[in-house]
């Protein structure tokens, strides 16, 4: 069945490609295509030649005609012609009535002839065909237009204008379209206009208008005196390559029916708040290579009805936290497609809260931000998610769990990443989801045993459709392999056993001696540490549970700490509650408002947050707003038990800078000591953890 479509296909193919000599010679004809083209070297070609009855379409170009009449139209109205393209023919003069008998003809372009006076043609477009619907006048340099050119059109069906790349300085409106108010779509592309040049009356009919690489520095005004639109049913504004460089939600007031938004490779610099806001059914925003943006207002982005943002490739810095707002798309909750590619976004947490809002997305496209991990949870609030695009970033892998919820998920691509090894727990996710397409070519494999599984479910892979295997899957290390296909890496289970039990039992005892070794050093070594394992025995002896009130709290933990140890806060701290174990975290100088009083939202945070995390060292004691909410801590102590508070000693506090405040915390509560290593540290985090899930005890009574 497949060999039969692919010939069919195949023959499809041969007959809109396949032509024929026609037009003495001067022309190649496709009937399937019903189009001729005719074209001579040197410009020997000065009429029009008989053509086969099937041509319906006629590209003439590069050819001699200086005086175009209608008896050297006379072979084309043998023919059911229906469009008519002349370009670059040395026109200077054309007969009123040259297109006159051509009664088939919908569409009609003169380009690219640049000593044709725009005049003339508005003299032979009285005499055009009724059936005419669209016009293309573009690259003839015409510095500016009569205002009659197209009073000809009167009462006929024209709907589409293209005037592009002429050298137009100016665009009015309100003279040249007096006759044909119901144009629908017009093409300024290329000229010269400045906006302050530009009048868009007899326009209330306009669908699209595009204003692509001309001189705008500003969004025109779409309103008339009264505060009218002037085009109150257009749908499309393109306003691409403009020399356009800022934008406010008075540019676009007078646009009520507008679908699809275009500014793409312009100067802006802000989004301001609400740009968007007022133009209510708004439905495709296109922000790509805006390089020079450096700032998204809050409510940059706030619009009810926009479904899909192109934001790809302008180089804006996501993880500048400074210059847009975490909740930039809580305000456009009916996103489905969102490209991001080419912007940075390397960290994963940062990735994880610019998307959070945006539930009801279909397609992500994040190919090359410089992605360097994924947050555990960043896609589970995207149930609706079909396609996502992360080729060309910096992962080495994900967590099993990345992709299990997204039960609708049918294409993955992660290719040109750094992923080495791809083992059964890294793919499990594809059977529980249906996943029908994965693209995992151009990472550096690694073609070590650990492989094995990967390599034989390539070979083997059903219902799943494995993108460019396996030509563009290549092992890169070890060096025997550099360079192999993985298909090609030919290992098997038994290379990979171990076949000498004296030294498996020799790594085995090695094994545990190393490991004495280690514990008795630690122990000796690392008081700090038998400290924490003392705390983690308590704690385990009473036992805990996950608090089943968990959700009326908007963090887990409110962090206190001082300046100087916020480096240890964000990229330590933040990194392992957040990121490995999902707990929010309310952390002052990332979720405070900025310019709100610092005592009011040190309260109110504090009463959101479940429980209190103190980092305590040197610093911290001498720190005056440090004490203040050290102060509050105790507040909850007293209100909660000791359980409200989980401490944590990042430094010791020598004996000159402990407060009595300090004292008594550490009187009455146990703390983790922070120790540097893979093994302790591990210790410490499960400490930390264990004491944020330990419920409450019973608060102090009075008596």
């Amino acid at each position: 069945m497949e060999v039969k479509i692919t010939v069919l296909l195949s023959f499809i193919l041969l007959q809109l490609v396949v032509s024929e000599r026609c037009g003495d010679g001067y022309c190649k004809c496709s009937k399937a295509r019903k189009v001729a083209t005719c074209m001579s070297r040197r410009r020997q070609l000065n009429y029009f030649p008989s053509l086969p009855t099937y041509v319906k379409q006629l590209r003439y170009s590069g050819n001699y005609l200086p005086h175009l009449t209608q008896d050297l139209l006379i072979n084309l109205t043998r023919v059911n012609l229906e469009q008519l393209y002349l370009e670059d023919n040395v026109m200077f003069k054309v007969d009123p009535d040259a297109f006159e008998n051509l009664t088939t003809l919908v569409k009609l372009q003169i380009s690219h002839d640049k000593i044709l006076n725009a005049s003339i043609v508005a003299q032979v477009l009285h005499n055009v065909s009724r059936s005419v619907k669209k016009l293309v006048l573009n690259h003839n340099k015409w510095n500016s237009i009569p205002d009659n050119i197209f009073d000809g059109l009167k009462d006929s069906n024209i709907h589409f204008i293209d005037l592009s790349f002429n050298n137009l300085h100016s665009f009015n409106g309100l003279r040249i379209f007096r006759n044909i108010p119901n144009l629908k779509y017009l093409i300024l592309d290329g000229n010269p206009i400045l906006d302050s040049d530009t009048d868009f009356h007899n326009m209330e009919y306009i669908f699209k208008l595009s204003l692509q690489y001309t001189f705008i520095q500003n969004v025109p005004t779409f309103c008339d005196d009264n505060g009218e639109s002037l085009l109150p049913r257009m749908r499309s504004l393109n306003l691409d390559h403009s020399s356009l460089r800022s934008i406010s939600r008075n540019d676009f007031i007078c646009l009520p029916d507008l679908w699809k938004l275009s500014l793409s490779f312009t100067g802006i610099t802000v989004i301001q708040n609400d740009t968007f806001l007022d133009m209510p059914v708004l439905q495709t925003l296109m922000l790509q290579n805006v390089v020079r943006l450096r700032r998204l207002e809050y409510f940059g982005f706030r619009s009810a009805s926009l479904q899909s943002f192109k934001f790809g490739s302008s180089k804006f810095k996501f993880d500048n936290k400074g210059r847009y707002n975490n909740d930039l798309f809580k305000f456009a909750p009916n996103i489905t497609n969102i490209e991001l590619f080419d912007n940075q976004i390397s960290d994963g947490s940062t990735l994880k809260t610019l998307l959070w809002n945006l539930i009801k997305l279909q397609k992500l496209n994040l190919q090359g931000c410089g992605i360097n991990y994924l947050a555990r949870g960043t896609f589970d609030r995207m149930p609706d998610l079909r396609t996502i695009i992360l080729k060309g970033n910096s992962l080495y892998g994900w967590d099993p769990t990345m992709f299990n919820k997204l039960f609708n998920l049918r294409a993955l691509y992660l290719s040109g990443n750094s992923v080495a090894v791809v083992n059964r727990t890294s793919l499990a996710f594809i059977g529980k989801i249906n996943l029908k397409f994965i693209d995992l070519a151009d990472n550096p494999f690694a073609c070590t045993c650990q492989q094995l599984w990967f390599r034989d479910w390539l070979k083997t892979a059903k219902n799943i459709t494995v993108a460019f295997y396996p030509k563009r899957y290549v092992c890169r290390s070890p060096p025997k392999w550099d360079n192999t296909l993985v298909a090609l890496f030919n290992y098997t289970e038994e290379d990979c056993r171990e076949k000498n039990p004296w030294i498996l039992i020799g790594s085995v005892l090695g094994s545990v001696v190393f490991v004495c070794m280690v514990v008795v050093i630690v122990i000796y070594t690392h008081l700090p540490t038998v400290r924490n394992i003392i705390y983690l025995i308590r704690l385990r002896r009473k036992g805990y549970v996950r608090l089943v009130n968990s959700e009326e709290y908007m963090f887990d933990c409110y962090v206190v700490s001082c300046e100087t140890d916020e480096q240890w806060v964000f990229q330590t701290l933040s990194s392992t509650l957040e990121v490995k174990h999902s707990y929010r975290l309310c952390i002052p100088t990332r979720d405070f408002d900025i310019g709100a009083s610092i005592a009011d939202q040190i309260e109110e945070k504090m009463r959101e947050s479940k429980k209190i995390i103190i980092v305590m060292s040197n610093d911290f004691a001498q720190d005056e707003w440090c004490q203040f909410q050290l102060e509050k801590a105790q507040e909850r102590i007293r209100n909660q038990g000791e359980e409200a508070v989980v401490s944590i000693m990042l430094h010791d506090i020598d004996h000159k800078h402990m407060t009595s405040t300090i004292k008594n915390l550490l009187r009455k509560s146990s703390y983790a000591t922070w120790v540097k290593g893979k093994i302790v540290s591990k210790l410490f985090w499960d400490i930390v953890v264990a004491a944020i899930e330990k419920p409450f005890g019973n608060p102090p009574i009075a008596v």
